[in-house]
């Protein structure tokens, strides 16, 4: 099958890219354990895990910079394992940009169509197109050593764009540029994802960028896909503790359920269906209320303040429990009371639609 049928072929079915049962050993190390995974067409999808999970190793294996150990890489419907990157209907942008320093703007992103040897025409209006998407059009005849760390990372992906992939592979792609254009660049991604409806693939450890990019996002942890889902439900309902402790900040309680009631160490007791047995309950900062003094109820928790900090939005107070665990939670500046200051007694509140339990 030509890269031409496979293009025509993903578009019958959601399915684009499937994964099955790929791993990938370096002699004795495992740096993917055997897994599968479905993109669809369309997807923004984040692969998101800590240095060493094997998330790189992941992307490179759909791109085919990296052969796989055990498993097959299918596209289309296609099985395209033993196809070299240069053969498969993706693009990746790299972490370092790769920008050719002789070559302008508008070279560096017309290199790849005059390598595969496009019709001059064709090639003037897809570079053309490109340089409009990433809002190129006032440097395109810069050399790359006159441009910003964005601008670079703009060229960066018009030069992959400019091939049309059937899939945009991203590694780590705006690690290298600072909290503000990394914020910008992320808006940018957005425009462009929405503008060209492709399906686009990117590695990342920045928890924050992945739920705001993604539509989906993979959990790696050592190896492995640990969770699968959207982003509000990777938050909200995290299945593992890592992924809770991972996935922006959480506080974790211990406790013990039985007969349809949980006990937490903490102190508080409340109604929960479930096997018995140890068990975490997973509170988030912002789902948590607090209040002065008064009895503690069955969805609260009495502690002590110990740190409070305002932060303008929200004030972000500290609370130590009965059991010596300290939690963190965000209260509304509206909200705040002067009496909530260092040292007060509080409750800590939450609704029963707020928590998550996870079994040990």
């Amino acid at each position: 099958m030509t890269e031409e049928s496979i293009v025509q072929a993903g578009r019958d079915g959601d399915v684009l890219v499937r994964l099955h049962g790929i791993s990938k050993h370096y002699g004795k190390v495992v740096a993917v354990e055997p897994l599968d995974l479905e993109i669809r067409r369309g997807d923004f999808l984040a692969i998101l895990g800590p240095s060493g999970c094997g998330k790189t190793t992941l992307l490179r294996t759909i791109g085919g910079f990296i052969a796989p150990t055990t498993g097959r890489v299918e596209i289309a419907g296609t099985d395209v394992t033993r196809w070299g990157p240069e053969k498969r209907p993706t693009n990746m942008v790299f972490q370092g940009y790769g920008l050719f320093p002789h070559m302008n703007v508008r070279q560096n992103i017309a290199y790849g169509l005059r390598i595969a040897k496009f019709p001059k025409a064709e090639l003037a209006g897809r570079v053309e197109r490109a340089i409009s998407l990433v809002h190129l059009e006032d440097l395109a005849d810069r050399s790359p050593d006159a441009l910003s760390g964005g601008q670079q990372q703009r060229v960066a992906l018009a030069r992959a764009l400019v091939m049309e992939p059937e899939v945009l592979l991203l590694d780590e792609p705006l690690a290298a540029l600072d909290l503000q254009l990394r914020k910008t660049m992320q808006e940018e991604l957005r425009r462009i994802h929405s503008e060209i409806g492709g399906t686009f693939v990117f590695v990342t450890h920045d928890q924050g960028e992945a739920l705001g990019l993604a539509n989906r996002i993979a959990v790696m942890q050592e190896g492995r896909i640990v969770q699968d889902g959207g982003p509000e439900d990777i938050y909200s309902r995290p299945a593992t503790r890592f992924v809770a402790n991972f996935i922006g900040d959480a506080n974790i309680l211990v406790g013990r359920r039985e007969s349809g009631r949980i006990q937490l160490e903490a102190g508080s007791s409340f109604g929960d269906e479930g096997q018995d047995g140890a068990v975490l309950v997973v509170l988030r900062p912002e789902a948590l209320s607090i209040q002065g003094g008064g009895a503690a109820t069955d969805l609260s928790l009495s502690g002590r303040v110990v740190d409070r900090v305002y932060l303008g939005s929200l004030v972000k107070y500290k609370v130590v429990l009965g059991d010596d665990q300290i939690i963190t939670v965000h209260g509304a500046v509206e909200e705040d009371q002067e009496q909530i200051g260092l040292e007060a007694e509080v409750n800590v509140t939450w609704s029963a639609s707020q928590y998550r339990v996870l079994d040990e």
